[in-house]
This record gives structure tokens, sequence and C-alpha cells, in this order.
């Protein structure tokens, strides 16, 4: 039935404008690229010159041409865009009686991958632009993302809710796969939340949400992909900006970044690189309620946690860009990222007797610190060769990245009689000190080659390759001191070592016949995995070969309406971390442990667009998930414990409604609103135990945005999520934030000065529950999340021909998948 609405509407919107569409006059052009090459598919739209809104959007055919009819007499202008191009926008065009039929000529564009020209002018860019494939986010264009890092940007995106550990899910599906500038961070878990909000979001450029990627994607994520493209200059000359923010909170914060390029003949030599200080504190509040069986008691385990930490991270890339010839280019490009992370933890957990009305049995307090200082460096060499002008590239990248973390844990547990005496029953080691030596080492090792062929008659033909093999190494090294001796504790000492090569071709076919268009593709990928806990001597060694075929079929009715279908079944390996058996602690009766025999899930996702003049986005999906991997918890109800992990325990299902408008209301007025309803439901075994939930819930996000004279600005922006299953087994209730922004150009436009108010009637919190099975468990967090930033960015530097610029590197599925406990800053 939605379905069918959607179609209605779409034929509703559409017959309404083409009975308004009376004009007489008539504006074309052409578009090719630097090398002559004419460029199909390119988004042209047609403004208003007085204020820039939109009157009709089109794509450029095959010879590179366009044409708007029926055109109204006025003043308009003509703005051309399309991915790895620069954005263009023509002088104004007349048009009259006398002067029906205008023409832009033939318009060459550069390459570009957010050069500083485009940022001196992010102003005029929306903050959302809706595609019929993607929808884009234009991260300068909203003043409240001054100070802000980059998960708080994603925070904020359309469809998209970040929970309080910083797992991202979108449209209510998690399993998203986060890429840097076309590239895989080789990141998951907490180290990957780490570098999302340790990256300022003044080193972003966009974010592209891809719900359904094509088959030229690693086939990892069944939720899809955002890719962050980074500031980057290609301009000739020497051209900078840098940033300075400071933000005042409880305690301070200070993410700055500095963003370089230098061009000379055919060399480009770039780079960028931040210093994030970031101090913070987090309260957290579990209270648990244990009914030990066989002992027939019931406990209240009531427990309160105050986290103080500090991060100082260090985040840099450097590269060159080679134009040996006019059909031959070369890279390379060093990343680094140096993160000292540092937290004190303090937990105290009062046990008291429910059978005894409440009286106190005993009470735990433990200190706990760690010290988690994570590198990681990384290299890219990549190649394009543009065979002929028709559009036949081949390009190829390889890539190798290590990540070495030394995390260091000191837990000191000391449990208390009502009377204030140490407890020492049952021959109990008390006061429990345990010490964690943990050193992980990843090295990943990839390489890819793609290929393009234009066909005739509007068809395409890619096909690519691509290898990559992992090596991880983690040692848990745990001991507690007896009589000031250290005894290793055998049961959680262990060592896990795991490989995995993954070996995949993929093939796509696009076709463009009328206004019909049609991509079909088609992914196989071999994995062969194998895993050792040396100290336990528990072995596995699987191997296996999944497909993954992917379809879209578009029909663009006219300028102004399109829609889409599309299919696609995807993966989502577990995090190399996820596997990793280590224990992170808040005390001895709470911690998080890594899974080594988690299996792949696999899902099967449909999705319906549809999409009005650019402004307006509507879209129905489907989600099957089979063998979902869960955060669920365990626990002990003799000993009191309680631990989080992950395993595969259920089935599925999850079917949505979105929408995205964003609309330019009045010059002064920009308004972006997007909404989500979904339902999710779940079934399967957990902890022996049938589970079978299901809930509908819904996100909304708003910005509004105002320009007024003498280069100021304003937002107000917030989102709200409703309550909603975190996971099969956890539900958290609604979460919501209000912020407020202003911005003033200054230095003759070159400079620009942002204060944000986030959070200022701090709102945000995190509450969520679990009653199932033996666990009946509450939690309530809040963080220093009431701030104010001063954020202040210069540029300068030139702004001629932009170079031809290569395409991603090969950093793929692998990225997302290294993960690992950090001190996630709040």
């Amino acid at each position: 039935m939605r379905i069918h609405l959607l179609f209605c509407l779409g034929l509703c919107l559409s017959g309404a404008n083409l009975s308004a569409q009376t004009g007489f006059g008539k504006i074309s052009g052409s578009v090719k690229d630097i090398q002559e090459k004419k460029l199909e598919g390119m988004s042209v739209s047609l403004l208003k010159a007085k204020d820039s809104s939109l009157v009709k959007m089109a794509l450029s055919n095959r010879e590179g041409q366009f044409e708007f009819e029926k055109i109204a007499a006025g003043n308009y202008l003509v703005s051309l865009s399309g991915t790895g191009y620069a954005s263009w926008f023509s002088r104004p065009l007349e048009v009259s009686s006398s002067n029906p039929v205008v023409t832009t000529g033939e318009i060459t564009l550069p390459t570009s991958t957010g050069s500083l020209a485009e940022v001196t002018v992010l102003g005029k860019r929306p903050l959302i632009e809706n595609k019929i494939d993607k929808t884009i986010v234009n991260v300068d264009a909203s003043i409240s993302n001054a100070g802000n890092s980059a998960m708080e940007v994603l925070e904020k995106s359309p469809n998209i809710s970040v929970d309080k550990d910083g797992n991202i899910t979108m449209k209510g599906k998690q399993g998203v796969i986060i890429l840097i500038d076309g590239k895989q961070t080789y990141l998951g878990g907490a180290d990957l939340v780490n570098l999302l909000k340790n990256t300022p979001a003044s080193q972003l450029d966009q974010i592209e949400l891809m719900s359904q990627p094509s088959a030229k994607y690693d086939a990892s994520g069944n939720a899809g992909i955002i890719n962050i493209k980074t500031k980057r200059s290609q301009q000739k000359g020497f051209n900078a900006s840098v940033t300075l923010s400071y933000i005042q909170a409880v305690y301070p914060k200070s993410p700055n970044s500095l963003n370089w390029n230098y061009r000379n003949g055919k060399f480009n030599v770039y780079g960028n690189y931040s210093f994030s200080y970031w101090e913070g504190f987090s309260q957290i509040g579990i209270n648990r309620h244990i009914t030990d069986q066989e002992k027939n008691t019931h406990t209240l385990f009531a427990q309160t946690s105050n986290l103080h930490f500090q991060a100082r991270t260090h985040n840099f890339k450097t590269g060159v860009d080679f134009l040996a010839t006019e059909k031959n280019s070369f890279g390379f490009s060093v990343t680094g990222l140096i993160d000292k992370r540092e937290s004190d933890v303090s937990t105290t957990s009062n046990l008291f007797d429910m059978d005894q009305n409440g009286k106190l049995g005993s009470t735990s307090i433990a200190y706990t610190r760690n010290t988690n200082p994570w590198m990681n460096a990384g290299m890219n060499l990549n190649f394009r060769r543009q065979i002929d002008k028709k559009g036949r590239e081949l390009t190829a990248d390889l890539d190798y990245l290590v990540y070495d973390t030394k995390s260091i844990q000191q837990s000191d547990n000391y449990t208390y009689n009502p009377d204030g005496s140490l407890d020492t029953t049952n021959g109990a080691i008390n006061p429990y000190l345990l010490h964690g030596n943990l050193p992980s080492v990843i090295r990943i090792y990839t390489g890819k080659a793609d290929y393009t062929h234009p066909l005739k008659n509007n068809g395409k033909i890619e096909a690519g390759w691509k290898s990559s093999y992992v090596k991880t190494d983690n040692d848990a090294q745990y001991s507690y001191l007896v009589n000031s001796s250290p005894v290793v504790d055998t049961n959680r000492t262990n060592r896990f070592l795991y490989d995995e090569n993954i070996n995949a071709l993929y093939a796509n076919y696009n076709q463009q016949v009328g206004k019909w268009g049609l991509q079909a593709g088609l992914r196989m990928e071999q994995t062969h995995a194998r895993g050792n806990q040396v100290v336990k001597n528990q072995r596995f060694d699987t191997s296996y070969v999944q497909f993954f075929p992917s379809m879209f079929l578009s029909y663009t009715m006219n300028d102004k309406n399109q829609f889409s279908l599309s299919y696609g079944r995807r993966i989502d390996r577990p995090n190399y971390q996820d596997m990793n058996p280590f224990q992170y602690f808040l005390d001895q009766y709470t911690y998080r442990q890594g899974n080594p025999n988690l299996r792949p899930q696999f899902s099967h996702n449909i999705e319906l667009s549809y999409n009005f003049k650019g402004e307006l986005n509507l879209s129905a999906n489907y989600t099957y998930i089979d063998d979902v991997i869960n955060d669920i918890l365990k626990q002990n109800d003799s000993s009191k414990v309680t631990y989080q992990t992950k395993e595969n325990v259920s089935n599925q299902t999850n079917i949505g409604l979105s929408i995205s408008y964003n609309k330019q209301l009045t010059k002064w007025w920009t308004i972006s609103v997007s909404g989500n309803v979904f339902n999710n439901h779940y079934w399967g075994i957990v902890n022996d135990t049938y589970l079978d939930v299901s809930m509908t819930s819904f996100l909304a996000n708003l910005s509004s945005q105002f320009r007024f004279g003498k280069g100021w600005g304003g937002e107000i922006s917030g989102f709200y999520n409703s309550k909603e299953l975190a996971t099969g087994m956890i539900v958290a209730e609604p979460m919501k934030i209000l912020s407020f922004a202003f911005s003033k150009q200054v230095l003759h436009e070159k400079g620009t000065l942002k204060l944000n108010l986030r959070d200022p009637f701090y709102i945000m919190k995190f509450n969520g529950y679990t009653k199932f099975g033996n666990i009946d468990f509450n939690v309530h967090s809040r963080w220093d999340n009431r701030r104010v930033a001063l954020t202040f960015t210069y540029r300068f530097g030139k702004t001629m021909n932009n170079l031809p610029q290569r395409k991603k590197g090969s950093s793929s599925d692998e990225q997302n998948r290294v993960g690992g406990a950090g001190n996630g800053q709040q």
C-alpha cells in the first residue's frame, strides 16, 4: 500500500507541474571534461537568477547535451554538478519574447575533490542534496557543525542514528560501512568511534549516504555505505585553510585542522593535519535485579560509574599526484593517526538483599585506569590510464596499513561488608588487583583494479578485481596480586591469532534507454579465514564462496520526477576486535568481551525511491537479515557477573518509510527536514531462550538556516529519536537534542567566525533497559555534551584550473572491521 501511494503522489506532482509549464523559451548547452570527453549523466539545474531557487532539473545525454524547454520569460542561472567534477554556474541568462532561445555554449568541467575555491562559496550550497541514488550532506553549509566532530555531523544527518556507544544505524538498520574519501578506515567498534569523534568537522567537505551500493563496492554493510569526503585542493600554486576551535563544557576541548595544497606543472602535492585535545566525563548508572534460582535469593545490584578521560589525537595525510602524460597519472599518499587515550573510572556497586527488605549486603568499589596509545599508518600507490576519449579507463591501487596499540589496564577492586570491613568470606581474593597488558597488531594488505568500457547506445560495462590479506595478533596477558606477588589469571589470559584472505571479482552493466535506466551487477567474494586461541588451543579454519547480485531500475518521468527500484544482497563480517577475546572492565562484576566464534551475517535489501525536483526524496525499504550479529548480555546469577559480548543470535526484518526535504523558502531562509518510520523484528535463540520482539520507531531531523545582511548567518537544528530496539535484547528510550549557531564572514570573506551552542538545555542523554530471560537490567548515562564552541576559519591561496584527479584507493571492507576498546570521546 505504501509503495502504491508513492507512485500516486509522484504522478499527482508530475501532473500538477506539467500543467504549469506554459512558457515559450528554451535554454540548452553541452558539457565535456578537459580531455574533450563528452560527459553523460551530469546533473543540470535551472535556477532563478534572483534567489537561486530551483526551476527544473535535467541530465546530460550521451553527447553531453542538455536543454530546458517551455521556459517562461525571466532571468536564469544554469548549474552543473557531477561526481568527481567541480560545480559550475553560468552567468545570468535572459529569456524573453525577443530572445526565446538561449545557449550556454560548450562547457568544460575540471575534476574536483573539494577544492578551496569551492569552499569559499559553500554558503550557496544547500545543506542537503537529494539524489536518486544517494543523499549528500554539505558539511560547511551548516553553521552548527562548527567545533563539532565527524561523529556529531553524522549524528544529525538524514535518517542516521548514533547510540551512546557510537554505533551508527541508517534507516533503522545496523551494519553501516564507513569510507573516508572512498577508502575505508579499516576500523570498527570503539576505534572507529574514536577516529570519528577525534576528526574535526572543519576537515570535512561532504558526506554521501548510499543505502544501496552497486556491485563495484565491497559487499559488506547491509545498511549501506557512508562516504566521508575531506577537503582537498587541486588548485594551481599554493592554497591552504586553517581552522582553530575552542570549546568550553565542563571540561575544555580544542579540535584544530590545517589543509594545504601546492601544484606546479605536472605535480600536485597536498596534505592535511589535525590535532584534537578532548577532555570530558561520562556518568553511568546501572541497576540489575538478579534472582539466583539455586539459592532462592533476590539481589538488587545498584552500580554508579564516573569516567574522566583525555585524548590527544594527531591525524594527518599527505600525498602527491603526478600527471605523467595526458592519459597516465600516478599517485602516492601516506596517512597516519597517533592517539593517546587515557581514562580513569571509579565505580561503586551496592548489593541489596531484597529478601530482607533491601538490606545492604556488601559494597564493591573499583578504580580502573586505562592507558591506550593507538597508532596506525598507511600507504597507497595508485595508477590511472585513460585509454581513449570515449571513456575507456583502467585504474589500480595498492594499500598497506598497520594498526598498533599497547593497551594497559589496571583495575583495583575492593569488596566491603556493611560494617566497612573487607569481605574475605569463602576465601575470596580481596582486594582483587587486576592488571592487563593487551598489545594488539593488525596488518592489512590490499590490491584492486577497475576497468570501465563504454558501449554504444548509452551503455557501459565495469569490471574489477580485489584481494585483501589481513593478519592480526592479539595478546591478552592478565595477572592479579596475591601477597604483593603477581599471579597469572588463567581464566582471562589468552592470545588470539587471526588470518583472513578475501578475493573478489565483479561486473556491472549499465544501459540507458529513453527514460529508463538499468544497472545489473554481480560480485563474487571468496573468503578463507583461520583463527587460533593459543592458550586455550582452540582453532578454526573456514572457507566459503558467496555471490552478491545487485539490480537498479530507474525511470525519469520528466525533469522533475524520478523513480527507482533496487535490490542487493550483502554481507556483514564481524569486526576483527569483536572476535578478540579481550575483556574491558568497569569492575570485576561488569565488563565487555569479544567472541572469536562469530560468523558473518547476510542480508537481502529492496528499496523503492521517488525524487521530486531534487528537493523531496521518498523511499520505502525492506531488509531481511539472516544470522544477525547482535550485542547481548550474559549473566551469572551466582557470582553476580554480567558482561556484554556479540553473538549470532537471531534473524531480523526491517521495514521502513523515509522522507527527506530540502528547500530554500526565501532568499534568507532554508529548511532541511527528514524523517524515518521503521519496524525492526528480531526472532531466534538468545542465551538458550527463544526471542521474538518487534518495535516500530521513528527518527526526525530538522535544520533551519537563516542568512542576514553583512555576512551574518544563524541556524537552529535538532533531532528526535523515538523509543527503539537498539539490539534484539536492548531497548533504547527516546533521545533528543536542540542546538543553536551563529556565523559572521570577516576579513573580506576569507575568514569565518562561528559560534555553536550545542545542547544548551542539556536534554541529550541515554536511557535503556533489558528484560529477557534471567536478565532484568536498566542503564542511564549522561556526558559532557552541553558546550559552547568558537571556531575561526581562514582561507588563502590562488584559484586556477584543476589538475585531473585520480579516484580512490583500494581500501575496502577490512578497514571498517578493525575495532577494539577505547575511551570514546563524549
